[in-house]
C-alpha cells in the first residue's frame, strides 16, 4: 500500500502546485507564468513570516514571552480548523476524479490517506509562516535548551492533525446529513455558513470573558486556553516543565485520533462519495406550460444554479459579505459605548468614519465569483463556446451573479452602519457609493483575469476556486491593493482622508470602464 500511496500523493502534489505543467510544458509563457506565480508566492509568506515575527515581538515587549508558544498553537490550530473547514467539501469526499481514482488498483485506506497527506502538507506551511518567528522570538527572550526546540519542532509537526481532522469530520457529517434532501448542496451552504457564524461567535465570545481582576495577563491567556484546548495544556507542559509525559499524550493523542479518523472514513468512503454524487428528484412531475427566457436570462440561471450547486464556490464567495453583514448588525445594537468614547477620546472617530467605506471595500473585494467562473466549467466549457449569443453576454450573465450574491447583503450592511455611525452627506454618498462601485470593478476584473488565466484541468472544484487558482489569487491581490492602500493612505494623511477616498472611487470607476471595454473584445475558443 505504501507505493500506491506515494503515487498518489506525488500526483496531487504534482497538480496542486503545477509542478506538472513546469516540467511537461513546452510552452514559455506556462513556465514564466509559473515562475512568476512561485516568486509571489515566496513573496507573500516571506511577508507573513514577517508579521508573526513583528506581532510576537509585541508580545515578548508586553512581557508575554511565556505565553507566545501557547498562543501561536492555539492560533495556528484556529486557523487550520477555519481554513481546513473552508476547504472540506471536495477535499476529500466529492472529488470530481473519484471514478478515475478508484477504478486505479488503490484501496480506500491509500485514497485517504494521501488526501490528508496533501491537507496536512498546506496546513504545515501555514504552522511554519506562525510557528518558526514565534520560536525564534521566544529564544531570543528567553533561556532555552535542546530539548525545548525538540519540544517545538514536535509542534510544528503535530498540532494541525486534531483541528484538521475536527474540521474534516465536520465537513463529512454536513455532507452525510444533507445528501438526504434533494436540496443537498444549498443544505450544505447553511450548514457551512452557519458553522463558521458560530465560530465567530464564539470568538468574540471569547473577547468578552471577564479578565479586569486578572492581575497577570500572560497566566491568564496561558491558563485560559489550556482550560479549553487540552493539545495546548499538553503542549505547555511540556514546553515549561520538561514533561515528558505530557509531550507523549500529545503525540499519541494525535496519532491515534489521524488513524481512527482514517480507518472510519476508508471504511465508509465508498457510502459517502454515493452520497455526496446522489441526485433526488422530484416525486411528482407534471407537465406545464415551457417557459421561454432570454438567452441572457437562461445563461444567468445556468450560473446562478451552478453557484449553489457547489459548496466550496458558493461559501469563498459569499461568507465574507455575511460577515460584513453581522459586523454591521453588532455594531448597530451591541455596539459597546467603550469602543465608541476610546474612537472619540483619540480624535480618530472622524477618520474612522471617513475610511468606512474603504474598510468595507476591502471586504468587497475578497467575494468574487467571477474569479473562478469560466474555470468551474471545466470539461463543459464548449456549451459556453457554442451558445448562439454573443461573448459580452456570457460575461455579463457570470458578473451579474456576483453581483445578486454581492450587493443585497451589502446594501443592508452599508444602511446599518450608517445607523450605527452619523455620517456627513457627503460621507453617506461614498459609504454607499465607493462599495458599490467596488463591487462592480471586483466582478468585472476577476472576470477578466479569468479569462486570462483560466485553469479547466481541475479534478476537485477545490481547486478551481482556490488551490493556487491564478486568477483568483490575482483579483484578491488587485483587489487589496486598491482598497487596502488607500486606508493606509488616509491614515496618514488625515487631513485629507475625505479627498483620498473620492479620488480613489474615481480612480476604480475608470478601471471598471476601460476593464470592461477590454471585456467586450473578448472572444471565447474551445
Amino acid at each position: 500500500m505504501a507505493k500506491k500511496y506515494k503515487l498518489l500523493l506525488k500526483m496531487q502534489l504534482y497538480s496542486l502546485f503545477g509542478i506538472n505543467r513546469l516540467l511537461h510544458s513546452h510552452d514559455k509563457k506556462e513556465k514564466n507564468r509559473t515562475l512568476v506565480i512561485g516568486i509571489a508566492g515566496l513573496a507573500i509568506i516571506g511577508i507573513l513570516v514577517y508579521l508573526s515575527g513583528y506581532i510576537c515581538s509585541v508580545f515578548a515587549d508586553a512581557g508575554l514571552v511565556k505565553a507566545i508558544p501557547t498562543l501561536m498553537i492555539v492560533i495556528y490550530s484556529l486557523i487550520v480548523l477555519l481554513l481546513t473547514f473552508l476547504k472540506s467539501s471536495g477535499a476529500l469526499v466529492g472529488l470530481k476524479d473519484y471514478d478515475m481514482v478508484m477504478s486505479l488498483p488503490v484501496n480506500n485506506t491509500a485514497v485517504v490517506s494521501s488526501r490528508l497527506t496533501m491537507l496536512y502538507i498546506m496546513n504545515l506551511v501555514i504552522g511554519m509562516i506562525a510557528l518558526i518567528p514565534a520560536i525564534v522570538v521566544y529564544s531570543m527572550n528567553t533561556s532555552v535548551v535542546i530539548s525545548d526546540f525538540f519540544v517545538l519542532f514536535v509542534a510544528l509537526l503535530l498540532t494541525p492533525i486534531i483541528p484538521m481532522i475536527i474540521a474534516l469530520a465536520i465537513g463529512i457529517v454536513i455532507v452525510a446529513v444533507s445528501s438526504k434532501s434533494k436540496h443537498n448542496n444549498i443544505l450544505a451552504l447553511l450548514f457551512s455558513i452557519m458553522g463558521i457564524l458560530l465560530f465567530v461567535y464564539v470568538s468574540s465570545k471569547l473577547q468578552t470573558m471577564d479578565t479586569s481582576q486578572i492581575a497577570d495577563i500572560s497566566t491568564m491567556l496561558t491558563n485560559y486556553f489550556n482550560q479549553f484546548y487540552p493539545p495546548a495544556f499538553l503542549f505547555s507542559r511540556a514546553l515549561l516543565y520538561n514533561d515528558w509525559v505530557s509531550l507523549g499524550i500529545f503525540v499519541l493523542s494525535s496519532f491515534v485520533t489521524l488513524l481512527a479518523f482514517i480507518a472510519v472514513v476508508s471504511h465508509f468512503y465508498k457510502q459517502l462519495n454515493t452520497r455526496a454524487f446522489s441526485h433526488h428528484a422530484g416525486k411528482d412531475f407534471r407537465l406545464g406550460d415551457l417557459t421561454v427566457s432570454s438567452p441572457f436570462m437562461a445563461l444567468y440561471k445556468r450560473e446562478l444554479a451552478r453557484f449553489f450547486s457547489c459548496t466550496i464556490y458558493a461559501l469563498n464567495s459569499c461568507i465574507v459579505i455575511i460577515l460584513l453583514l453581522v459586523i454591521s448588525i453588532i455594531s448597530v445594537f451591541y455596539l459597546p459605548d467603550v469602543i465608541v468614547e476610546q474612537l472619540e477620546a483619540l480624535g480618530i472617530m472622524n477618520i474612522f468614519e471617513t475610511v468606512i467605506p474603504l474598510v468595507v471595500s476591502v471586504l468587497v473585494c475578497i467575494c468574487c465569483t467571477t474569479s473562478a467562473s469560466l474555470s468551474l466549467e471545466g470539461k463543459s466549457r464548449w456549451i459556453m463556446c457554442s451558445v448562439p449569443v454573443k461573448t459580452i453576454t456570457v460575461f455579463n450573465a457570470k458578473i451579474l451573479v456576483n453581483l445578486t450574491v454581492v450587493l443585497p447583503i451589502l446594501w443592508i450592511s452599508l444602511v446599518l452602519l450608517r445607523v450605527a455611525f452619523p455620517q456627513t452627506a457627503i460621507q453617506t454618498i461614498f459609504l454607499f457609493g465607493t462599495p458599490t462601485i467596488y463591487a462592480l470593478f471586483i466582478s468585472i476584473i476577476g472576470m477578466l483575469l479569468n479569462v486570462k488565466y483560466p485553469r479547466y484541468d481541475w479534478t476537485s472544484e477545490y481547486y478551481a476556486v482556490k488551490g493556487g487558482a491564478v486568477s483568483v489569487l490575482a483579483t484578491v491581490g488587485v483587489g487589496l491593493v486598491l482598497s487596502a492602500v488607500p486606508v493606509y493612505l488616509c491614515i496618514f494623511f488625515r487631513d485629507y482622508a475625505q479627498l483620498i477616498v473620492i479620488a480613489v472611487t474615481a480612480f476604480v470607476a475608470i478601471i471598471t470602464f476601460i476593464a470592461y471595454r477590454i471585456l467586450t473584445k473578448v472572444r471565447l475558443y474551445m
